[in-house]
């Protein structure tokens, strides 16, 4: 089985702001660590194209998809980088009406992206299983959805309460992607979501980071993990633990075969955000225990 991990598992929004390692720098490591492939961030695509390219070529890397808002821009790229999706992850919507909202505008995107050969998914945290008339908001959008895929983060899905394997029949076929994330407690979806009418930026908080000085980035960064210290924030980062672990929630050979259940095969990512040893010997054994587990 290929297993492959997202370039934000370097750095978390470190790596979304273009701070830390170079992506060749990545490349190298991810290699190193036992991975197949990777998934991009919005600012690694402030490198050339031809260079990521040539980058992927000489570390054997495949480059499967990138986590961003869907534009025809990114889209092409991504096209000519051979890779297979372009992955919004994750915009604020409250209700069903908004759900439905942004599930249309998702199979526009959809729409955009097909003469690329490119799919068009979502990635989800845990808020996204609010519940709101009767069914959860993901579940609304996947309902009136008819061309836009999911990438099911199975550690939020699990944190929020809803167990991954059974999602993932309910919607056949349209798991195009899984991220691993281990879980250890159900925390539920917390409160309300906010609305898509907050939205002030739709291009996402990182979407314009190649402009800003360093200065700045170093700020937001700053800025965000004084949040993370926090008790609220530190919740989202205490609930992971080693892949297989006894206190893992998670049956990952159960995901696995509910995903062989489709008519194509769905990829994984390893995200991390947290690391329960230090941050290379984390991943390392993260794939190498996938790779020796699941069958």
């Amino acid at each position: 089985m290929k297993v492959n991990i997202g370039t934000y598992s370097f750095g978390g929004i470190a790596s979304y702001l273009g701070l830390g390692p170079t992506l060749l720098e990545k490349f190298q490591t991810i290699k190193s660590l036992g991975y197949d492939g990777v998934e991009l961030l919005p600012v690694d695509l402030d490198n050339d194209v031809e260079d990521i390219k040539k980058w992927a070529a000489e570390t054997g890397l495949e480059i499967v998809s990138i986590h961003a808002k869907p534009t025809e821009d990114i889209v092409r790229k991504m096209a000519a980088l051979g890779g297979k999706a372009v992955i919004w992850a994750g915009t604020e919507f409250c209700d069903k009406e908004e759900a439905i909202a942004l599930a249309k505008e998702l199979d526009e995107m959809a729409a955009m992206a097909e003469p690329y050969g490119i799919k068009v998914g979502y990635h989800n945290h845990s808020k996204e299983f609010y519940m709101d008339q009767g069914l959860p908001l993901l579940a609304h959008v996947m309902e009136n959805s008819s061309k836009c895929y999911l990438q099911l983060d199975c550690g939020w899905a699990m944190n929020a309460g809803t167990y991954p394997p059974s999602f993932i029949r309910k919607y056949k076929n349209r798991i195009l992607a899984i991220h691993v994330k281990e879980n250890c407690r159900v925390q539920g979806p917390g409160p309300k979501p906010a609305s898509a009418k907050e939205v002030k930026d739709d291009a996402g908080p990182f979407a314009h980071v190649k402009e800003l000085p360093l200065e700045e980035r170093q700020k937001i960064l700053d800025n965000f993990n004084a949040m993370s210290s926090s008790p609220e924030g530190k919740k989202r980062f205490e609930v992971q633990c080693k892949l297989g672990a006894p206190e893992s929630n998670l049956d990952y050979q159960e995901i696995k075969n509910a995903l062989d259940e489709q008519d194509f095969e769905a990829f994984w990512v390893v995200e991390r955000e947290n690391f329960y040893t230090d941050h290379d010997t984390c991943l390392k054994e993260d794939c190498a225990w996938l790779k020796a587990n699941i069958k």
